[in-house]
């Protein structure tokens, strides 16, 4: 079963060391709220509060909403691997001629 949104919310937030007192301010809401966005008596922030959040906590909004990384995020993470790769491959190469 999925994390729940609150508790997916509170981990992502102690995982990067951002008090409450931090975070509400920074996205415009009151500790009291986000408080209650991470006890899960508030079930889901309103569409702005969101995009603040995943801003905030650099967070996929796929992810933030429903705990599942998108598609898409994997399959730029997969060409993002290939590019390092080939940078590394390049970057060899070029110090392998100067030798």
């Amino acid at each position: 079963m999925s994390e729940p949104f609150g508790d997916r919310l509170r981990r992502l937030r102690e995982e990067q060391g951002i008090a409450v007192s931090s975070l509400a301010p920074l996205i415009g809401i009151s500790q009291a709220t986000l408080r209650q966005f991470e006890t899960g008596y508030i079930k889901s922030p309103s569409l702005m509060v969101g995009l603040r959040l995943v801003q905030a906590l650099h967070v996929d909004p796929y992810y933030l909403a429903f705990g599942e990384a998108s598609d898409v995020l994997a399959r730029l993470d997969a060409v993002e691997r290939r590019l390092t790769a080939v940078e590394q491959r390049a970057e060899a190469a070029t110090t392998a001629r100067r030798r």
